[in-house]
């Protein structure tokens, strides 16, 4: 009998419940009802990834979600958010891990909540946007938060947004359109990336991208890292793209040209549904995986990057 894999979903949502249907802090990005609900509810969540058997959700919540795509966002805010997060990881062990939010393009009080989610609060990781207000993941802005970030070993979650032309990218292709900008500003903060002197500066930092950003890679591999000879010889650095879902032909592209080791499972829950034990295996075989390969993707590689996060008493020694 085939065992069952270890899923862990590196890419879900949770807001508090004042960013929900009917709270003082209500938002609405153009989500329907039914995930509006969900996105509030962890027992939506685990009950949810219980029943599709997946091991350990990673959440966060970003700060376009709570502040919107641009202007001004609150530290008073942030800080809440990430005791609200730090209590939900508590209070579900095991099941659900949580991603410290912080605002790095904003000054270098990011750097402070930084320390402080990931220090006194132990959360797993960061959750930063891909942009905010025309700054980009290489700005010299985010340099004081990666610091933080390296020195506790911390993966960061690079997440999409919205990019500044969304009206008129939803005027041509609707939610699709949206989808695409939001890809364009994740595979840009990508590039940014790679242009910079980041990964050297900063080697301790694991950062994941989500595949809505997956186009950058035709400029990626034009040369440098992602080059056709760096590719052949296996060395890649330390930046990992979820799968937002379980497409055979996706999950294809990324493991070619990232590897194996380099890809994670993701959903971007509620928007898409839980991964399925029932589907998941099956589809990881559709698109070449061997068995090892399938147990890296569904869970090992989100538990190595999650281990390898050091917590404050680790930094006292």
């Amino acid at each position: 009998m085939t065992q069952n894999l270890d899923i862990v979903d590196i890419h879900t949502h949770l807001w508090p419940a004042e960013w929900g249907p009917g709270g003082s802090r209500q938002a609405n990005f153009g989500l329907g009802d039914d995930i509006l609900r969900q996105i509030v509810d962890p027992d939506a969540l685990i009950d949810a990834f219980a029943a599709a058997g997946v091991s350990l959700a990673v959440v966060s919540t970003t700060v376009e979600s709570l502040f919107g795509a641009e202007g001004p966002t609150d530290a008073g805010t942030i800080a809440e958010v990430n005791d609200w997060l730090a209590g939900l990881a508590k209070a579900h062990p095991g099941k659900i891990a949580a991603l410290g939010v912080v605002d790095p393009f904003s000054d270098e009080g990011a750097a402070l909540e930084a320390e402080r989610a990931l220090g006194t609060l132990g959360l797993a990781g960061l959750v930063i946007d891909s942009s905010r207000n025309g700054l980009f993941l290489a700005d010299p802005a985010v340099r004081p938060t990666l610091e933080v970030a390296n020195r506790y070993r911390a993966p960061i979650f690079v997440h999409p947004v919205n990019a500044p032309q969304a009206d008129i990218l939803i005027a041509g292709a609707g939610k699709l359109g949206n989808s695409l900008g939001r890809g364009l500003m994740n595979g840009t903060s990508f590039l940014s990336l790679l242009q910079s002197d980041i990964l050297d500066a900063f080697p301790h930092i694991n950062f994941v991208f989500a595949t809505l950003g997956l186009g950058a890679i035709v400029q990626a591999a034009r040369g440098g890292r992602y080059g056709r000879e760096a590719r052949a010889a296996n060395q890649r650095p330390n930046i990992y793209f979820d799968t937002m879902g379980d497409d055979p032909a996706i999950v294809r592209i990324l493991t070619a040209f990232f590897g194996a080791e380099r890809v994670l499972a993701g959903t971007d829950w509620p928007i898409l549904p839980a991964l399925s034990q029932e589907t998941f295996r099956d589809n990881l075989v559709r698109a070449g995986l061997d068995e090892h390969e399938q147990r890296l993707v569904a869970g090992l590689n989100a538990r190595r990057i999650l281990a390898g996060a050091t917590t404050a008493a680790d930094q006292s020694r």
